[in-house]
């Protein structure tokens, strides 16, 4: 159900306004609106907080910064499940422990950073040695620098051909061309692509060496290293030795402040709180020594809310109706408050339509197992979540009500599986025929959708059909609730009556009793009455979809609304989805077991069949499950959301302390 909503306005004095946004903050009710344009004529102004929210932004990000740093270096061992234990919850004693020692943990977090970038800069430099060391490695065995230019008499020329050469093909090559000066060639290094050389000639005959050089392909090796190769490799390598010694130091440094970790974390935090503060604050009207805050609250909350801030912060608060513009917060009982996030996920109902959380819950609960329909697979889901819910009290609310939510659906799993006999598939007939010589089956409580596929089509289809019929019944509750009777009767009952009319007169038709294997046929009167009640729904359709239009485009629009019942065919036919998923998981299933007893009844047979057994169903399980999930969602989503609900409300969301690492409750 959605929960009533109150208008509130505070009014207080401004030394008080700290301690009235901290109460608000921790009582997580207020969902705070911008200030009344109202309030600037008489005299109000709002504070301009952008740089200070700026400022805790940067404190914010400067902590997580840090975290994120340490536990690279110094990572904690959180376990397998951390995510599930929640937040840790502080007392009021804690807190302030924890603010005196924010000093503390800002200058560990500098400090953090501060090697850390140090560390990035030795290794940057790390990597720039590294690649001098490639390339200088085809030059190691060449014994004189490599910018050695020569004596006045003779010149050295060193570079590289783009080609694997030999001495002989390169002397051959440059000897070839007609009056070339003597030239003494060296091949230092020869590899796929590239072949080092270091050539002697005279020094008036360098340019035209280097020119007949170039004719063949010959680039002048460009580097700005001097000094011999080998020598040159030695020291970047001791270099490197020394880089890795210092960064090896900083890194203990920075894994030395692993006990301010929780220190860091509450920093984060509460320059986040603050922050969000500061965004409330620039949302007060203010003027000389009183400010005005304006706000929804829950209604049940309102009048305790009141007597606080009256009694403790020397504040008023005045209550109204909270109207049209009011935002929405889900309210559900147990069973239905874990597919609140389902609907959220959609939209949040408005103002004039229901809450459709609880409906939708059962409807939820039994299609999610009519398409996992395995008892063994359910009653996994059902003992894992379970478990976890009384390992981890402390969890998240999200997190508790997703497990909830898969709990429910894992009960309703059992069911189908046990009515329509699966468990793990085929497991216990093959296993007992395998490795017993003698089956044992448990039959199903009612039948085997594998052998009666048909039989299975038609209790989807009229699940499907009670899914949308129930849609729209609450789009009728909430026409006649609007006292839209037009609509009550054109968009509703009229649509009863034409697709209800029509359903009950297939079973009339011989062709349709031919397909479902149906041998009983309805008596021509009660197919009579069907055909005449869906032609009135027709008639109604044409006539009342929009009774306030001239007749030819009330009969336009009609004919048009008309044709919608295509759509009807189509979202039943979506149903079969039900059939479709509930058979794969039962194939799949049963081409396991049956690929792990392959191999007989002896110990390496019964060691296949464990692995085979263990992995396979861990597989089908974890794909099924994840299937049954979206498409039980798109049947939510489409078929059924789409008869009645169209949502679009904003969301309840109260000023709070918004935090990632510690929470904060106001005892009340």
């Amino acid at each position: 159900m959605k929960v009533p909503m109150s208008r509130i306005t505070i009014y207080g004095n401004k030394k008080d306004r700290k301690a009235v946004l901290e109460y608000l903050q921790r009582r997580r009710c207020v969902d705070i609106s911008s200030p009344d344009p109202a309030n600037e004529a008489l005299g109000f102004s709002i504070m301009n907080t952008s740089d200070s929210q700026a400022e805790f932004m940067r404190e914010h990000t400067l902590a997580e910064r840090a975290l994120e740093t340490l536990n690279r270096y110094a990572p904690e061992n959180r376990g397998l499940f951390a995510s599930l234990n929640g937040r840790e919850a502080l007392t009021a004693a804690q807190y302030y422990s924890y603010v005196d020692g924010i000093p503390d943990a800002m200058a560990a977090a500098h400090d953090i950073l501060s090697n850390a970038e140090e560390i990035g800069e030795r290794e940057g430099r790390i990597v720039r040695c590294r690649s001098e060391i490639d390339e200088l490695a085809p030059w190691l065995p060449l014994d004189v620098s490599l910018s050695e230019q020569g004596s006045k008499q003779c010149a050295c020329i060193i570079g590289m051909f783009p080609e694997e050469l030999t001495l002989e093909q390169l002397s051959a090559k440059y000897s070839a061309q007609q009056d070339a000066p003597p030239l003494h060639i060296e091949i230092v290094n020869a590899a796929a692509q590239q072949t080092c050389v270091f050539a002697l000639c005279a020094r008036k005959q360098a340019s035209e060496c280097e020119k007949r050089l170039r004719s063949l392909g010959f680039s002048r090796m460009k580097t700005s290293f001097d000094g011999v190769p080998a020598a040159r490799t030695k020291e970047l390598k001791e270099e490197i030795a020394t880089l890795e010694g210092e960064i090896k130091s900083l890194e203990e440094q920075i894994a030395s402040h692993r006990d301010a970790a929780d220190s860091l974390r509450f920093m984060a935090d509460y320059y986040a709180m603050r922050a969000e503060k500061y965004e409330v604050l620039s949302k007060l009207s203010q003027r000389n020594s009183v400010f005005v805050l304006q706000g929804y609250v829950p209604t049940e909350l309102a009048p305790s809310l009141t007597a606080t801030l009256e009694h403790e912060y020397n504040a008023a608060a005045e209550i109204e109706d909270g109207g049209r513009k009011a935002p929405v917060l889900l309210k559900n009982r147990y069973l239905a408050q874990p597919v609140e996030g389902i609907v959220k996920t959609f939209a949040l109902p408005t103002r004039r339509e229901i809450d459709p959380t609880a409906i939708m819950a059962a409807f939820y609960y039994v299609l999610f197992g009519m398409m996992l329909s395995d008892a063994a697979y359910g009653l996994i889901m059902f003992l894992g979540c379970l478990i976890a819910l009384k390992k981890f009290p402390n969890m998240e609310d999200g997190m508790r009500k997703s497990l909830r939510m898969f709990m429910y659906c894992g009960i309703s799993t059992v069911f189908w599986g046990v009515m329509f006999g699966s468990y793990f598939g085929d497991a216990i007939p093959t296993i007992t025929r395998t490795f017993f010589h003698h089956e044992v089956t448990i039959p199903p409580l009612w039948f085997e959708p594998i052998k009666e596929p048909m039989r299975m089509l038609m209790f989807s289809f009229a699940i499907g059909i009670v899914h949308l019929f129930t849609g729209l019944g609450i789009k009728l509750y909430q026409c006649l609730k609007a006292k839209d009777y037009y609509a009550a009767f054109g968009d509703c009952i009229f649509w009863f009556m034409l697709v209800g009319g029509g359903i009950v007169y297939l079973f009339r038709v011989d062709m349709f009793l031919s397909m479902t294997g149906m041998t009983t046929k309805l008596p021509a009167p009660i197919g009579t009455a069907a055909a005449i009640v869906a032609g009135i729904g027709a008639v109604g359709i044409l006539l009342f979809t929009a009774p306030k239009n001239k007749m030819g485009k009330r009969l336009a629009k009609g004919a048009y609304s008309l044709y919608g019942v295509t759509s009807w065919l189509s979202d039943i036919l979506s149903y079969s989805r039900l059939l479709a998923l509930g058979l794969a998981t039962g194939v799949i299933a049963q081409v396991f077991n049956k690929m792990g007893s392959m191999f007989g009844d002896g110990i390496v047979g019964a060691i296949i069949f464990a692995l085979v057994f263990v992995i396979g169903h861990s597989i089908n399980l974890g794909i099924n499950a994840l299937g049954a999930y979206v498409h039980t969602n798109r049947l939510q989503f489409v078929e059924f959301f789409g008869k009645f609900f169209e949502g679009g409300a904003r969301e309840f969301t109260p000023f709070a302390a918004h935090t990632k690492n510690y929470k904060f409750k106001e005892e009340f």
